[in-house]
C-alpha cells in the first residue's frame, strides 16, 4: 500500500509540475532594414537566427524558429544580436550590436517576430501574422518606409466583410 501511495503522488507532483510550466510556441523570424547604407549580414532572436537582409530590403525570407509564450504576457524580453556586413571591399568592420527588447503585446494566436532595423542601431519588434504592406500591420506610416500598406483600413475593413474574413495583426 505504501508503495502505491508513494507511485501515485510522484506521479501526482510530476503533473502538477508540467502543468505550470508555461506553454511555448514556435515562430519564423524576419527582417526588414529600413536603412540605405547598411547591409545585415545575420541576426538572431534569443539565438534563433534571421535571414540577412539588405539595404530597404526585408521580408521575403523567414528562419524558424524562436519560442514564445503562447500568452502574451507583461515584462517579457528578447534578446537581438546582429552583425552589419560590409557593402563596399574598403568599408570598415564594424563590431556585432546586441540589445534587449520589451516584447509588444500579440493577440490570441502568436505571430512571426518581425525585426525592424532603423539607422543609428534603432530597432523595434513587431510580434504579427499579417506582411508589412497589410493595412493593419503594427507600425506607424513613418516607420513602416520605404514600405506601405497596399489598400487603406477602410477597403480593407469593406473587403473582409465581403469575404467574410477577420484580420489578426
Amino acid at each position: 500500500m505504501k508503495k502505491i501511495f508513494l507511485t501515485f503522488m510522484t506521479i501526482l507532483c510530476a503533473l502538477l509540475m508540467t502543468s505550470c510550466k508555461e506553454r511555448s510556441v514556435g515562430v519564423g523570424v524576419v527582417g526588414f532594414n529600413h536603412t540605405n547604407d547598411k547591409y545585415i549580414n545575420t541576426f538572431s532572436v534569443n539565438g534563433a537566427p534571421g535571414p540577412n537582409v539588405g539595404p530597404e530590403e526585408g521580408g521575403g525570407k523567414k528562419m524558424c524558429c524562436v519560442s514564445l509564450p503562447a500568452e502574451w504576457r507583461p515584462g517579457m524580453q528578447v534578446k537581438i544580436w546582429w552583425q552589419y556586413g560590409r557593402l563596399k571591399d574598403d568599408d570598415p568592420a564594424l563590431p556585432p550590436r546586441q540589445i534587449e527588447l520589451d516584447v509588444p503585446k500579440y493577440g490570441k494566436s502568436v505571430g512571426d517576430v518581425h525585426v525592424h532595423f532603423y539607422a543609428n542601431d534603432k530597432i523595434k519588434l513587431v510580434i504579427s501574422n499579417c506582411d508589412v504592406e497589410h493595412p493593419f500591420y503594427p507600425l506607424d506610416k513613418e516607420s513602416l518606409l520605404p514600405w506601405k500598406a497596399d489598400r487603406s483600413k477602410e477597403e480593407h475593413l469593406k473587403w473582409e466583410k465581403e469575404v467574410g474574413a477577420k484580420h489578426d495583426c
